[in-house]
């Protein structure tokens, strides 16, 4: 089986539009956050498009860790297939918790902002003492701190330098391009609007109640604002379609050349990409695959047509515990169903295109921020 079980088109589309991995707004109803939940996490992407987030100490440890995901988001599934694989996920599944999360709308809120002002993305994982708010920064410490037993084998085989480079040509690769640009602009001017919609009534609450860190949520807000503007710039409406055609190709050409490192580490191997377990490398190359799946299934015939042994990787990951545990089942059919019903995903796309979703006034000075900080982020985009 190429991608497993067929799944719905209007769910799949609904998934690609908040995914690809945004006052007053005036609603039916509020935001839907309450005091119960936890808000929550995006992730990096040429210099990427998003923002980067990093590691920071917390004030106290958490007793168990958590962490912050959408279940379709290309860098959420990196971690969480990481946390999966390691002791802190490998002996059973409620070794962690994952605070699942809207992230074009419940990233966005103060508390989530607090938690994670580098980017307000997924993921962020909560572990001991910490705050990580990168995938990469999360399958590191994972790696060294809480090896499961395919990183382990890693270790003891001494291959642990060459798994890390495999890791970082898969960075390059920025599924962000790869997945808005199969979208097309009208779908990613909707979510990065939505997106742009919220993170203005955010910012707008943040300078009526004026909190002690306003300053802090201030600049969090704005440099979030000016990356979105600057996405849409990349892959939306407003992409000249050859700057978007020429993004699109380099990107093609990166995730040639990390399809073909991950068929040339497997070799004729009937394991998986540094042993018979998995390990951290599979954590990060096997979320590439699930976003075929999740946004363009016709893909697999072609990637498989090229390196048949991808297929054959394909379908011993699909038939491994661990990996429908952190990757597959939460992308079915049903269970995104249920994901987008649960947190009203198709009230606030209809309440969008009505028009019933309105950003405030925000004051001059900060409409001159946010302009100043696409600016910058444009210059560094561009090189």
């Amino acid at each position: 089986m190429l991608g497993g079980r067929p799944r719905n088109g209007f769910v799949r589309s609904l998934a690609q539009a908040v995914a690809a991995p945004s006052s007053e707004i005036w609603l039916a109803w509020p935001p839907a956050t309450t005091a119960s939940q936890t808000p929550m996490a995006e992730d990096s992407g040429p210099a990427k498009l998003l923002a980067m987030g990093g590691i920071r100490t917390a004030a106290a440890p958490v007793p168990v860790p958590v962490l912050y995901l959408f279940p379709v988001s290309f860098n959420a599934g990196k971690a969480k297939m990481a946390m999966q694989l390691s002791e802190k996920g490998a002996v059973a599944v409620d070794r962690f918790d994952s605070g699942f999360v809207l992230h074009m709308r419940d990233n966005y809120t103060l508390e989530y902002a607090r938690l994670n002002p580098d980017t307000m993305a997924v993921p962020t994982l909560e572990i001991d003492d910490k705050v990580i708010t990168e995938s990469h920064e999360i399958v590191r410490y994972l790696f060294h701190n809480y090896p499961g037993p395919g990183d382990r084998e890693v270790q003891a085989s001494g291959r642990a330098a060459e798994m890390w480079a495999f890791v970082d040509l898969a960075r390059s690769w920025d599924e962000y391009v790869f997945t808005y640009g199969h979208m097309g602009a009208q779908s990613s001017d909707m979510a990065n609007g939505i997106r742009l919609l919220y993170l203005r009534y955010y910012l707008g609450q943040t300078l009526r109640e004026k909190p002690e860190d306003e300053q802090v949520l201030v600049s969090a807000y704005v440099n979030k604002i000016a990356g979105i503007m600057t996405m849409n710039r990349v892959t939306g409406g407003g992409a000249t379609p050859e700057a978007k055609e020429k993004e699109m190709q380099t990107n093609r050409a990166r995730l040639d050349g990390v399809l073909a490192a991950a068929s040339a580490l497997l070799g004729s191997s009937s394991g998986f990409l540094f042993g018979d377990q998995l390990c951290t490398a599979d954590a990060c190359f096997l979320p590439i695959l699930r976003t075929f799946l999740v946004a363009t299934p016709a893909m697999f015939e072609v990637v498989f047509a090229k390196h048949p042994n991808l297929r054959e990787y394909w379908e011993r990951a699909q038939a491994s515990e661990d990996v429908q545990q952190a990757l597959l089942r939460c992308v079915r059919k049903g269970a995104l169903a249920w994901f987008m019903l649960k947190k009203r995903v198709p009230k606030t796309i209809l309440a969008y295109k009505m028009g019933l979703l309105r950003a405030p006034p925000l004051p001059d000075e900060i409409e001159e921020r946010i302009r100043a900080a696409a600016v910058r982020k444009w210059q560094e985009v561009r090189g």
